[in-house]
């Protein structure tokens, strides 16, 4: 089955000046190791896809399943989803109280994914990798 499924997912804002529909009736099936890429014009839809995926956003309407479980199920725990899956944000903003090392590592150390010194070594080495190592404790 699909890693990850989405039927009829729909999305719709309240705005002052009414409803908006940023999904209508969105269906698709992505299967491991397939890649996808998510163009149209702005406002299309594109960034709350990618959202309702992650469960950053709440679908108002359709199921999303990853690895055969549903998201958006009541009671389900979505941070035990989320470890399983990555997101690039458009806006990726660090925080701007932590170190550089310190937002890396962040997230591997918070998930229980790697211990705080493996996660340095890790983000160690990432830095090296793109020419950015000196900016750790940036």
């Amino acid at each position: 089955m699909s890693e990850i499924l989405i039927q009829n997912v729909s999305k719709t804002y309240s705005t002052k000046d009414g409803n908006v529909q940023a999904l209508k009736n969105v269906n698709l099936s992505i299967e491991q190791g397939d890649i996808y890429g998510i163009i149209g014009m702005s406002g299309a839809g594109k960034s709350t896809l990618v959202r309702c995926i992650n469960y950053l956003e709440e679908p108002t309407e359709g199921k999303i399943f990853v690895d055969d479980e549903q998201i958006n199920a009541p009671k389900v725990d979505v941070n035990r989803i989320r470890q399983k899956m990555g997101m690039v944000f458009q806006q990726f903003n660090l925080f701007p109280h932590l170190t550089v090392m310190e937002n890396l590592t962040l997230a591997p150390v918070l998930l229980k994914k790697m211990t705080k010194e493996q996660a340095v070594e890790k983000g160690k080495e990432l830095l090296k990798r793109v020419g950015l190592a000196e900016k750790a404790e940036s």
